[in-house]
């Protein structure tokens, strides 16, 4: 469905997202959402990482259905190692654009379809390296791997030009596969060298209670 061009921004500066389509009445509560949403931007970019965090969590309070926003703050609680947020947040950003709720046009669908399966393989990865998995059980350890591998290959297949996603999925798979390898080589060198003593010889008994060797009695 068709939608409307891009908003101008009041300063002139940048172009907004487009908030409806043509042919539905437009959402006021949306379009006032836009500067806000670019402000956000504009703090991440600084630095300003809370101050940005905070703006997004105005925008999704007013309306959870956008998924730009959702994805901006996944790649915010990434960085502050808040990963089950994180993957709360991009899965339901790929759920909504599955749907078709892209906010913006100023990209490609198929683009931020990528961007959102790009950062869902890296929280997954992140997820996958964090101590408790990597000294834990090694089925979840495995099963991170695989979906963070599936994540960047899809991102791959939906936007060819996106070769980072192509080698995250390749390096995982091998990662994968030499898991078992490197994790014995991590775990040895972790080790303090400590000598194995020789394991002791058997000595011979006598079944009867003799003294004599070999356990034989005069007779």
């Amino acid at each position: 469905m068709p939608k409307t061009p891009p908003q101008a921004d009041p300063t002139g500066a940048v172009p907004l997202p487009s908030f409806v389509d043509a042919e539905h009445k437009p959402e006021p509560h949306l379009a006032a959402l836009g500067p806000r949403f670019l402000k956000g931007l504009a703090l991440r970019n600084a630095g300003k990482i809370d101050e940005a965090l905070e703006v997004f969590n105005q925008v999704l309070l007013a309306e959870p259905r956008l998924p730009e926003p959702r994805m901006e703050r996944a790649r915010i609680r990434l960085e502050m190692g808040q990963l089950e947020d994180a993957e709360t947040d991009v899965r339901e950003a790929i759920r909504v654009l599955d749907g078709g709720g892209q906010w913006s046009e100023d990209v490609p669908e198929n683009v931020v379809q990528a961007l959102a399966w790009s950062l869902l393989g890296e929280i997954l990865k992140e997820k996958a390296s964090t101590d408790d998995v990597v000294f834990g059980d090694e089925e979840t350890f495995r099963t991170l791997l695989a979906q963070s591998r599936a994540a960047f290959a899809r991102a791959a297949e939906l936007d060819p030009t996106d070769t980072t996603s192509q080698v995250n999925a390749l390096e995982l798979s091998e990662e994968a596969e030499d898991k078992a390898e490197m994790t014995g080589d991590f775990l040895m060198d972790l080790l303090p060298n400590v000598p194995v003593e020789p394991e002791a010889k058997p000595t011979p008994t006598d079944d009867d209670g003799d003294d004599e060797p070999g356990g034989y009695s005069e007779g």
